[in-house]
C-alpha cells in the first residue's frame, strides 16, 4: 500500500547528547504523519487485532528515521543497528530526555482525559471474580463501551487489570514535543491529527490510566544530523479539533458530566467547515447530552439533525427511536417504530460501508453486531 506521509516542518534547536542537560522546550524536526485511514486497509502483521492508530504511529517512527515499519514487522527484527527504548510508571522526565535527543516516543494513553475503552476480558473478570466498579452512564454507543478512569482503576485493584491496554482498543500518539513554560506535549495523533497539544497534567492523567509506559525504536547512535529534512505541511484542521471534542464529550457523557459534555459538543459545532460525519457524530452525541439533562424535544431536534447530515447510521436511527418511544403522542410512536425498521434495513453490508467510509475515516465506530467500522471495512 501506498502510504500519505505529510511531513511537517517544526522549529526546533538541535537535539542534545545523553548527559548534557535537558532544555525546557524542545520540538523534533521533519517528523512524518500518517494518519488511520492511511493504514487501515493494508495487510501489515497482526491486522486482525492491533488497531491502526498503532501501526500508523510505528510507521510514523520507522519513517522519521528513513526504514518502513510493516518490512520489519515481516521481518520480526528491528533494522540493523538499532534498539529500544521503553519503560513503564515511567516520568514525564523520562519523555523529555529521549524527545531532547531527537527521538519521537509512542505512548497509549487512556482513550480520553476521562474514560477509557473497555475490552471483554475485564468485564467477563469482573463477572466471574466477581469484581465491583462504577458503571458507564449512557453514551449514543457510537464509540463502543468506555467506563470511567475510576472504573479502570477499580478493576485493576480487583485482579482484572488483564486487557484493560487491549492492543484493539489502545488509541496511539507519538510524542515529537515539550514546552514546560507552557506545560505542554505536542504529539502527531493519527486520529486526532497532526501536532495535537496535550497539557501535562491531562496528559498525564490519561497516560496513568495505562500505566504510564512508553517506547521508541531508532537508530543506537542518534547525532544531530541525522534528523531528515521536511517537504511537506499538514496543518491541523476544524475536523481534527472536532474529533478530539468528539470523544472528550463522549468520555463526559460516561461520567455522567452531561453539561460539560454539552458545551464541549457545542463548541466543536460552532467551527466552520466541519465534514458530515463530524457533525453527525457530535450531534448525535448531543441527543444524549440533552435527554439525561431532562431536554427530550431537543434532544429529538438534535438527533434529526445529525441524521440531516449523514443519514445510513444504524445506530443514529436506533437513538432517535427510543427518543421518540418516551413520547405520550401517538404520532411519536409511530415514528419510533419506522426509526427503527429503517435502522434494521441499514445494517445491510452496503449501508454499513458507508458508514465505514464516512464515520469510520479516522478512528471505528460501532457496527449493528459490535463490527468495529472504519478499521473493518464490510
Amino acid at each position: 500500500m501506498r502510504f500519505l506521509l505529510c511531513l511537517v516542518m517544526l522549529a526546533a534547536p538541535l537535539a542534545v547528547w545523553p548527559d548534557e542537560p535537558v532544555p525546557a522546550n524542545f520540538l523534533i524536526e521533519g517528523v512524518p504523519f500518517i494518519g488511520y485511514h492511511d493504514v487501515r486497509d493494508a495487510a501489515y502483521p497482526g491486522s486482525d487485532v492491533i488497531n491502526p492508530s498503532l501501526t500508523a504511529v510505528a510507521q510514523i517512527m520507522y519513517g522519521y528515521w528513513g526504514e518502513d515499519f510493516i518490512a520489519s514487522a515481516r521481518a520480526k527484527s528491528l533494522p540493523a543497528g538499532w534498539t529500544t527504548s521503553s519503560g513503564d510508571q515511567a516520568s514525564l522526565d523520562d519523555l523529555k530526555s529521549l524527545l531532547a535527543r531527537g527521538i519521537p516516543v509512542q505512548v497509549a494513553p487512556a482513550t480520553t482525559p476521562d474514560a477509557h475503552r473497555l475490552y471483554s476480558t475485564p468485564k467477563l473478570c469482573a463477572v466471574i471474580t466477581p469484581v465491583s466498579y462504577e458503571r458507564p452512564r449512557p453514551a449514543s454507543g457510537s464509540l463502543g463501551e468506555l467506563v470511567s478512569h475510576r472504573a479502570v482503576e477499580q478493576l485493576r485493584e480487583g485482579g482484572c487489570g488483564v486487557g484493560l491496554n487491549d492492543s484493539v482498543f489502545l488509541t496511539s500518539k507519538l510524542l515529537i514535543g515539550y514546552d514546560d513554560e507552557r506545560r505542554i506535549f505536542t504529539m502527531h495523533d493519527p486520529s486526532f491529527g497532526p501536532q495535537l497539544e496535550l497539557g501535562y497534567d491531562e496528559f498525564s492523567r490519561m497516560w496513568a490510566v495505562t500505566e504510564a509506559k512508553y517506547w521508541a525504536r531508532h537508530p543506537d547512535v542518534v547525532p544531530p544530523e541525522s534528523i531528515r529534512p521536511a517537504t511537506t505541511v499538514r496543518t491541523r484542521t476544524n475536523d481534527d479539533e472536532a474529533a478530539v471534542a468528539l470523544f472528550r464529550a463522549y468520555g463526559l457523557n460516561v461520567s455522567g458530566r452531561y453539561a460539560e459534555s454539552e458545551s464541549t459538543i457545542r463548541e466543536a459545532l460552532a467551527l466552520e467547515g466541519l465534514g458530515a460525519g463530524r457533525r453527525h457524530l457530535l450531534q448525535l452525541e448531543l441527543a444524549v447530552s440533552l435527554n439525561e439533562t431532562g431536554r427530550c424535544a431537543e434532544a429529538i431536534e438534535a438527533a434529526r439533525e445529525a441524521q440531516a447530515s449523514f443519514g445510513d447510521y444504524a445506530l443514529a436511527h436506533s437513538v432517535l427511536a427510543n427518543l421518540l418511544a418516551c413520547s405520550d403522542d401517538k404520532a411519536a410512536r409511530n415514528e419510533a417504530k419506522r426509526e427503527l425498521k429503517r435502522a434494521t434495513d441499514l445494517c445491510s453490508v452496503k449501508a454499513q460501508r458507508r458508514v465505514a467510509d464516512e464515520l469510520g475515516r479516522d478512528f471505528h465506530v460501532m457496527g449493528c453486531k459490535g463490527e468495529l467500522l472504519g478499521w473493518y471495512r464490510p
